[in-house]
């Protein structure tokens, strides 16, 4: 995100930022470039198939997160930014000079981190000539790639192509199946006959421009996410409630309206998301993520001065499920007071799920430094660190003699869209709250999912090699789509257990990519309760692979549906994964 959800979920532009016209708004691009005319007729080398080739493998690691595979622009982490990334595919971007791009890529502007030491000449060459040629290509994900088992005793099935840009999925009553797009959209589908697509509600029906939360509870759908508001520099958080009459038209209550704040123009705005009923039915969880990548200032090109991360970011919400109209102000005392605010310092908790005993559980991901990614038995009145610690390890910018430099500092990669115009020596950095004791993160014993860079030599280490655990997965892995088998309906070994997806690969992420090439994968979960340290443990296994862009899943009965977000104008899948008993 990341995220991550990612989510946050990471963003590496390797063009100008350009603008995002769609019905419900139209960002412009506040960057600007001044590039010489000597660059711009600056001698690009022949362009051959080994370096479009080699540019390909480039893209997929270190752009691709924000334009997406085909560089449409529409990569999942791009979408939270005021502006959008460029496609390069259009005529605009194709027009300019190969020098023009080479530049852009060596410098770098704003969101956009400078490449020039990253990338050598040669390899930046071989992005612009991928870049030239992305129009001739055929695209990639036209062609169905089927996710493979790591284990044998589950089998994947393709279940229905989707429409694009899919955030959410969920159970709906009557064997229906629905999912959400980023953008408002929201559709059904017979699981009996998947392709009989139905589309139920869209942005004008519930108001909510940047859609990131639904879930069903008894017939009434509940939806969550953000509303732009001044001129598309802030944002206002808001939750629907939708019934359909006897005569199929939606009934929308606006259950609460958060006071204004500040987004910021990076991909750490992660916005408001994850939904979870209460055990009881009587409340219903919402997250709100952090609006900074670790706690820096983020003012949006100036529009909300010295704004950090605020009362109404970072944290988990619990409101009544009949509520109807409120007004949540961007005042801690009063969200306290009145009962909203479940738990505190969680910087995107982009999926939640309870366990069999109704205990909140939430997965969330770190930031642009090397710090684990967290999952949270979530208690009430509880603090989780954020920011000042993400992963089981404190983030640096809070110590007022600390001047980041990656060349000394591992943990800091200069592929980072936080790097290097937010992390900084910041003297002004808020102190932890005073008394508090922060919550601690489910540690994680492996076999997956639990390389880790250690604090004190800065290499990359494999947790479970060492025979200890970790808090709680790879970093930059975006774990999301978490679910967990409570009515006990799985056969064999998956029977009561958790499972989680990873968004991230890290054969496409500059920051994942040091730590493991794999990813885009669903682990099980091996819960276990210590009564001793009041809190889980597990053990997380790789059980199957090869998934695009994974976003969300859901457990109905005895399979797993598995939503990919899919892009622009292609559109990705739900994947149907049922489970076998080895033992039968």
């Amino acid at each position: 995100m990341n995220a991550n959800l990612q989510l946050l979920f990471l963003c590496f532009l390797l063009s100008i930022v350009s603008c995002k016209d769609q019905k419900e708004n139209k960002v412009e691009s506040e960057v600007s470039w001044i590039i010489p005319d000597s660059i711009k007729l600056a001698h690009q080398p022949e362009v051959s198939i080994n370096s479009i080739d080699k540019g390909k493998n480039l893209f997929q690691i270190y752009c691709s997160t924000c334009h997406g595979n085909e560089g449409r622009g529409d990569g999942a982490a791009g979408q939270a930014m005021g502006a959008q990334p460029a496609d390069l595919t259009s005529e605009k971007v194709l027009a300019q000079s190969g020098g023009e791009i080479f530049y852009k890529i060596a410098e770098g502007k704003g969101v956009m981190p400078s490449f020039r030491d990253l990338l050598t000449e040669e390899e930046r060459w071989a992005l612009v000539g991928f870049i030239q040629h992305l129009k001739e290509m055929e695209p990639s994900t036209s062609k169905t790639i089927q996710p493979k088992p790591i284990v044998s005793d589950l089998v994947i099935e393709h279940f229905t192509k989707v429409v694009p840009r899919v955030v959410r999925i969920w159970e709906g009553s009557d064997q229906f199946l629905w999912y959400a797009t980023i953008g408002g959209d929201v559709y059904r589908l017979p699981m009996n006959d998947p392709h009989q697509l139905e589309k139920m509600l869209e942005l004008s029906d519930h108001g909510i421009s940047r859609l990131q939360g639904a879930t069903m509870h008894a017939g009434q759908l509940f939806l969550s996410g953000n509303v732009r508001v001044n001129d598309n520099k802030g944002t206002m958080g808001r939750m629907v409630r939708v019934n359909w009459d006897n005569s199929a038209n939606a009934q929308v209550t606006v259950m609460f309206t958060t006071a204004e704040y500040g987004t910021t123009n990076t991909p750490f705005d992660h916005g408001w998301s994850a939904l979870q009923v209460s055990k009881d039915g009587k409340s219903i969880f919402v997250v709100s993520g952090s609006r900074t990548d670790h706690g820096e200032v983020q003012d949006n090109l100036g529009a909300y001065p010295n704004s950090r991360d605020v009362a109404l970011t970072s944290k988990i919400f619990r409101i009544p499920i009949d509520a109807e109209n409120l007004l949540l102000p961007d005042d801690l005392s009063f969200l306290k007071k009145n009962g909203y605010l479940y738990a505190e310092g969680l910087r995107n908790a982009y999926d939640l799920a309870l366990d069999p005993k109704g205990r909140l559980l939430a997965v969330v991901n770190s930031g642009d430094y090397d710090q684990n990614e967290d999952m949270f038995w979530v208690r009430e009145g509880f603090h989780y660190g954020y920011p000042w610690v993400m992963g089981g390890m404190e983030s640096p910018q809070q110590f007022p003699d600390w001047f980041p430099d990656p060349s000394k500092d591992p943990f800091l990669n200069e592929g980072a869209a936080a790097w290097p115009d937010d992390f900084y020596n910041d003297p002004e950095f808020p102190e932890k709250p005073k008394g508090v004791e922060f919550g601690k993160s489910i540690v994680n014993y492996g076999p997956d999912a639990d390389k880790f860079r250690d604090e004190i030599t800065g290499e990359i280490q494999d947790a479970s090699n060492l025979g200890v655990g970790i808090t709680t997965f790879t970093p930059h892995s975006s774990p999301l789509g978490l679910v967990s088998d409570n009515a006990n309906l799985l056969p064999g070994r998956f029977k009561g257990k958790a499972m989680v997806l990873r968004y991230t690969s890290g054969k496409k992420s500059v920051l994942m990519q040091p730590f493991t090439s794999e990813g885009e994968d669903l682990l099980l979960l091996d819960l276990e309760f210590s009564n001793a340290e009041e809190n889980f443990n597990l053990n997380a296994f790789s059980i199957a692979t090869g998934f695009s862009q994974p976003v969300d899943a859901v457990l109905v009965d005895e399979n797993l549906y598995v939503i990919e977000y899919g892009g622009k104008e292609l559109g990705g899948n739900i994947w149907k994964i049922t489970f076998k008993d080895s033992r039968e």
